[in-house]
């Protein structure tokens, strides 16, 4: 009889250890949680994504980009900053832009200050798309955690407020771990 990949799989993780290496239940537990919020992710995104896309013509990305540039009232912010900003995963951001440049959603400059890089805001066209994507989104991220009653979402998200201030000591310790004697980060 043939075995598949369910038959060897860890109960916890679901990960087939048909010749992996040996890894602590600590780090099952790691691996569980991380596959976890992986996979609600994707599936919150895809949800959320696809009606975007359905409703008001606008992929996570662009939504993402418009949020963003919202944060900043009208003023001008470098690509940069709002690149590192952008929640999802949006590739290329570079071509990302040039195409909402092109639907007049956004509009962007040299920086006055360094003419290597740009800026942006959004145009009035692109705070009209917004205003009509945000109440849709917000009820479309409701309905996907529906499910979860308010006291367990606050728990969650103290939980993964947790997860990100361990997940940043961890990065800051990997950082000066890796810099070369005598070289300060």
């Amino acid at each position: 009889m043939a075995s598949t990949l369910e038959d060897h799989s860890d109960p916890v993780t679901g990960v087939s250890d048909a010749g992996a290496p040996v890894i602590g239940e600590g780090q099952k537990l790691s691996l569980s949680l991380w596959l976890q919020l992986m996979k609600c992710t994707k599936e919150i995104e895809a949800g959320v994504g696809g009606r975007l896309r359905k409703v008001h013509r606008q992929s996570l990305a662009r939504f993402d980009v418009l949020s963003q540039l919202h944060r900043f009232g009208g003023d001008w912010a470098a690509v940069g900053e709002i690149s590192s900003r952008v929640m999802t995963s949006s590739g290329n951001i570079t071509a990302l832009v040039d195409r909402m440049v092109a639907e007049d959603l956004i509009e962007r400059r040299a920086s006055p200050d360094d003419r290597r890089s740009h800026q942006l805001r959004m145009t009035g066209t692109g705070r009209a798309v917004f205003d009509e994507m945000t109440a849709d989104h917000a009820r479309w991220v409701d309905d996907a955690l529906d499910g979860i009653d308010d006291v367990d979402k606050q728990c969650l998200i103290a939980l993964l407020i947790d997860v990100r201030r361990a997940f940043e000591e961890t990065k800051s310790e990997s950082h000066i771990a890796q810099a070369a004697p005598g070289e300060t980060r």
